[in-house]
């Protein structure tokens, strides 16, 4: 998908620009060079949204009230909105999913730039790809042991990339899909 594609290429220039290396990614430090982030507690169906405040200066309202893991993966979906999509007018996320039924249809084609956006700009690909070489994970889990292994894989990078466990198994099968 094309889009996908302009999205992945947009948050790895973001982290070359900025000069990220190591993950945790810090997502705030990052987004404060677009808009200023403000945490507030809002409506739990509302992660996210973007305030412009003129002089083409903008506001990223996070969630204050959802878990951190939750508030970067937020920070990092409105900054896609930014980059990618150029917004003029006030923008509000309501509990944008990793995955669901409409994310597959193209009339939702920012929420899906931006949540590959968010994905590549907290879990890097060639980071997630050399975390998983140095835990020696090679393939899918075939039996109950190497399901555990991959579990406890799966919890550790979350932890390391301080994203959920499931933006980590999203990420990870996306990666080898």
């Amino acid at each position: 998908m094309r889009g996908v594609a302009q999205a992945w290429k947009a948050a790895e220039k973001v982290l070359r620009d900025h000069g990220v290396r190591r993950t945790p990614v810090n997502v705030e430090r990052i987004a404060e060079k677009y808009a200023k982030v403000v945490r507030r507690p809002l409506e739990d169906d509302v992660s996210g949204a973007l305030i412009p405040l003129g002089d083409n200066h903008w506001a990223i309202l996070v969630n204050s009230l959802h878990h951190h893991n939750r508030q970067r993966f937020t920070i990092a979906h409105e900054l896609a909105h930014l980059v990618l999509h150029g917004y003029k007018t006030p923008h509000a996320d309501k509990h944008f999913r990793l995955r669901d039924a409409r994310s597959s249809e193209g009339s939702v084609l920012e929420e899906i730039q931006a949540n590959q956006f968010a994905a590549e700009l907290l879990m890097p690909r060639a980071m997630i790809m050399k975390a998983v070489d140095r835990n020696s994970f090679q393939h899918a889990p075939a039996d109950k042991s190497e399901e555990k292994q991959f579990e406890a894989l799966v919890s550790k990078l979350a932890k390391d990339f301080r994203v959920s466990r499931q933006a980590m198994t999203l990420r990870l099968s996306s990666l080898v899909a």
